[in-house]
């Protein structure tokens, strides 16, 4: 046997008779090279080599590091060179702690062992070949791949004269250029340039002369909407298919008015229009450079309910299609492997030409769907919600600067509840039913945990994955919890 081989027995065996469990192990160097792989852990080489390779510089020495990945893995480091991966098939996750404590014997006898690691590469790329082990490959760097959506969703509007203008009709210059312009090959984009006056300007001339139909927008809806806090008006453009093909009677979307304040907005098949104002966490663009996604660029391009909901819909395993056809979709999908390693682009998350959606929108009720050029939830496969555990936990983790360890951050914040659900399944062990006001004053008053009502769907559907419990009857929601906070103040 290898000595390495050997380590790697010696702390199994360890850990196995303080667990009473079977451990798998992995020895991974700072760059993501495989040192040393169990078998049943090589289904995850390519996550693990990857996620050490890109992580290991965040951590410090003694760290570990829980991410989203729905298997009991958990990653150590343990020097300066190498990271240590234990996984077992069951059992609580938890438990992988006690490894701390042997860390200290087995740090310099592996560092020892391997000897000198090259220094740290700048630009790789982890990849893994058929033997399991990492290769790692000097990349060039990818170039900016900028998305407009003003450029490319106004550019699809396309405003058509539809009554003859007389040499006696007057109007003022903005109107005038609106209605010489309107040709049906101009786009709403153009009319904009050739107005060059501020939004609000043209679109509250634009909108009177749509009422008196002066011209006609085919295909689209233009919305006037109601900031919820001091009423001025904002605008905007809605594809009609959308509402008529919509599964669940109804679209959102985030709106930055003309005013100072931001608000969700949601549109039914009967036109009525529900608002409700949210602090923005990062003033919203009409661009976004697809070659170098973060949290930060994302949530300034979708805006906080689009990125919330694909947050929230990727973690309870709802399908997720975007709307487009520039292949941007594989881009967000990769990007989400950071939060959930068991993300897949064409499963997962995929992409669909807008006619393909309009055609077959049934077979798309339980998913996701958000149309990309006009940043529109065109269905949502659960009640509408106020994303309220996706808001206080994004806004913590937007504190830190670098994106990486912000994407560590989560995994943090997610550890937390899966260690604290040992501590909640003693105590709820008993209980054949326990309201949510119940458990979270149990919680505090035994053992001082403060736990967030919006925290306890996700513990739910944390301890379905990582101790396949089912708990989601047995805690129950009070009258407060039964009504989404989304609609309290509609």
């Amino acid at each position: 046997m290898e000595p390495l081989d050997k380590v790697a027995r010696d702390i199994v065996s360890k850990l196995g008779v303080i667990l009473g469990i079977r451990i798998y192990i992995g020895i991974i160097d700072r760059l993501g090279n495989t040192l040393y792989l169990d078998r049943e852990m090589e289904p995850f080489t390519q996550f693990i080599t990857t996620f050490v390779g890109n992580n290991f510089k965040y951590l410090k020495i003694g760290d570990h590091s829980l991410p989203i990945s729905g298997k009991n893995i958990m990653f150590f480091r343990i020097s300066d060179k190498v990271a240590i991966v234990l996984y077992s098939e069951k059992g609580r996750i938890g438990q992988f702690l006690s490894f701390k404590s042997l860390m200290p014997k087995y740090r310099q006898k592996i560092d020892d062992l391997i000897g000198g690691i090259e220094p740290e590469t700048v630009g790789i790329e982890l990849k893994a070949d058929k033997a399991g082990t990492t290769q790692v490959q000097v990349v060039k760097p990818v170039g900016p791949v900028i998305f407009s959506r003003k450029e490319i969703f106004y550019n699809s509007i396309h405003p058509k004269l539809e009554k003859k203008i007389k040499e006696t009709d007057k109007f003022n210059l903005i109107v005038s250029i609106i209605l010489n312009y309107s040709n049906g090959q101009n786009t709403l984009l153009d009319l904009l340039e050739k107005a060059d006056v501020k939004e609000n300007e043209f679109y509250t001339e634009f909108t009177k002369i749509l009422k008196a139909k002066w011209i006609k927008v085919q295909g689209f809806e233009l919305y006037q909407v109601n900031c919820p806090v001091c009423k001025i008006l904002s605008y905007r453009f809605v594809p009609i298919e959308f509402l008529e093909k919509s599964p669940h009677g109804y679209i959102r979307f985030q709106q930055k008015g003309f005013c100072e304040h931001t608000y969700y907005v949601l549109i039914d098949k009967k036109q009525k229009i529900k608002t409700k104002q949210i602090t923005e966490i990062k003033k919203l663009r009409d661009e976004i450079d697809f070659s170098n996604l973060s949290i930060e660029n994302l949530i300034e391009f979708l805006g906080e309910d689009v990125f919330f909901s694909l947050f929230h819909a990727t973690f309870y395993k709802h399908q997720v299609i975007f709307l487009e056809s520039e292949n941007n979709t594989e881009k967000i999908g990769e990007f989400m492997k950071n939060f959930f390693p068991q993300t897949l682009y064409g499963t997962s998350i995929q992409s669909l030409a807008r006619e393909g959606y309009l055609k077959q929108g049934k077979n798309y009720t339980d998913d996701l769907v958000i149309d990309l050029n006009s940043n529109i939830i065109v269905n949502e496969p659960y009640e509408a919600e106020d994303f309220d555990f996706e808001s206080k936990l994004f806004r913590k983790i937007l504190k830190e600067k670098d994106a990486k360890v912000q994407i560590l951050k989560t995994y943090s914040e997610f550890e937390r509840l899966i260690l604290l659900i040992d501590t909640l399944l003693t105590e709820i062990e008993m209980y054949k039913e326990i309201k949510e006001d119940e458990l979270i004053n149990l919680m505090k008053t035994k053992h001082n945990i403060i736990l967030e009502r919006s925290e306890i769907p996700v513990i739910k559907e944390l301890a379905s994955i990582y101790y396949s419990v089912d708990i989601r009857k047995k805690i129950v929601k009070t009258l407060v919890g039964q009504v989404s906070d989304w609609f309290e103040n509609i």
